[in-house]
């Protein structure tokens, strides 16, 4: 594959999938104080697990049906191929403000035991 193509193709993925993510993303939280995470915390609630676990759960579903495609060498639906591969990586990205939300609470923790 030229370089060219594989740009072209990496600018496609990445295309719009964030201003996706912003938008739907405020349209989650709208009804619960703004709160961007609200899902996953429902999520963790209703599982009895962690936001980062519910988080895994709905990526988990993404990466499945990817590999249903890798096993089967079947690409012929390259629509769905980009949502779940934007959706993938856009749990990554819900992790990462997951995992910096808990981070935030682990060292506003230890600043309040400095005090």
């Amino acid at each position: 594959m030229p370089q060219a193509k594989f740009k072209e193709l990496l600018e496609e993925l990445d295309g719009n999938s964030v201003e996706t993510l912003l938008s739907k993303n405020a349209k989650y939280s709208i009804d619960v104080d703004g709160d961007a995470l609200h899902n996953f915390r429902s999520g963790a609630d209703v599982g009895g697990g962690t936001m980062a676990q519910a988080c895994w759960g709905y990526l988990t579903k993404h990466l499945v049906a990817l590999r249903d495609k890798v096993q089967k060498n079947d690409f012929s639906d390259r629509d769905d191929l980009l949502e779940k591969c934007q959706d993938s990586i856009n749990y990554i990205r819900f992790l990462w403000c997951i995992g910096n939300d808990e981070y935030s609470k682990f060292t506003k923790g230890k600043s309040n035991e400095k005090n």
